[in-house]
């Protein structure tokens, strides 16, 4: 048994993990062979309101001017908020082939994360890694990942879809998504998600024409630094306003966009007043 940790909900973990056997066979992967123009264009008819918002977040003002690290966060925050089976997102990035998450919507999935590098398999390794989208649901990923995949049934992941990032020929890393449903993600899902990944590539590339590789990896270093600032900033405004942590973190997001201040530095000044944001 095992607790999801969404519901704390108990859970038997045997039919889930029984139900993929153990053969290691090809890689089980539900990701589309579809063309990436025709994936966008079957989803932009379905799904017309999730594409233009997608459209308009990663081509607006809003993202002018932000530094990588910033982008980052800025693509994992729309990938939940757009994508319908995503609860949550991250991004993978790979410095000199190591993995670091760089972005992510939800703490828990740090430690998916982390069992992921730490077994050096997972489907998010392999989309960054190999260059290609990874779509599974556990009892999938079990065949594949045993390690990685039995960690992550105990952190309450069911399925995951992996986007990779490829910049200027090179494999950046991946974009991230985690549900909490057995059913797996959609192909709508993939797609929205596969053009995220895409125009979120583009924005990056542009950073890359403007600054040095070690420019950017220090801007990465220095957030995953600054994370603490912010975890403490989002702490500090649920327990004024009494809301929950992903409210606080929307609190803060709006008042960086809505004075054109850095995130880091809005939860600094954020934890010297300790709550005093505007409504």
């Amino acid at each position: 048994m095992s607790t999801d940790t969404s519901t704390g909900e108990q859970i038997d973990l045997q039919p889930v993990l029984r139900d993929a056997g153990q053969d290691s066979g090809p890689l089980p992967n539900r990701a589309s062979t579809r063309d990436t123009r025709e994936m966008v264009a079957h989803v932009a008819a379905t799904r017309p309101a999730a594409v233009a918002r997608v459209v308009e977040a990663l081509t607006g003002p809003a993202v002018h001017g932000r530094e990588v690290a910033e982008l980052l966060q800025w693509v994992a925050v729309l990938t939940k908020e757009v994508v319908d089976d995503c609860d949550a997102a991250g991004v993978t990035v790979l410095q000199d082939g190591t993995p670091f998450t760089s972005a992510w919507t939800d703490e828990r999935t740090l430690a998916v994360d982390r069992d992921q590098y730490d077994a050096d398999e997972g489907p998010c390794l392999h989309a960054a890694r190999e260059g290609v989208c990874v779509r599974v649901t556990v009892s999938e990923a079990m065949q594949a990942w045993p390690e990685f995949t039995q960690a992550a049934v105990a952190d309450g992941v069911r399925a995951f879809l992996a986007c990779p990032l490829v910049v200027d020929d090179q494999r950046f890393g991946a974009l991230n998504l985690y549900s909490h449903s057995l059913d797996g993600f959609s192909d709508d899902d993939e797609a929205i998600a596969t053009l995220i990944s895409r125009m979120a590539t583009g924005l990056v590339a542009g950073q890359l024409a403007q600054h040095r590789s070690a420019t950017l990896i220090s801007q990465l270093e220095e957030a995953i630094s600054s994370r603490a600032v912010i975890e403490q900033a989002k702490g500090a405004v649920a327990v004024v306003r009494r809301i929950s942590p992903d409210d606080a973190f929307g609190v803060l997001r709006t008042v960086s966009q809505d004075t054109n201040v850095k995130l880091r530095e809005v939860a600094a000044r954020t934890l010297a007043d300790f709550g005093a944001l505007p409504n």
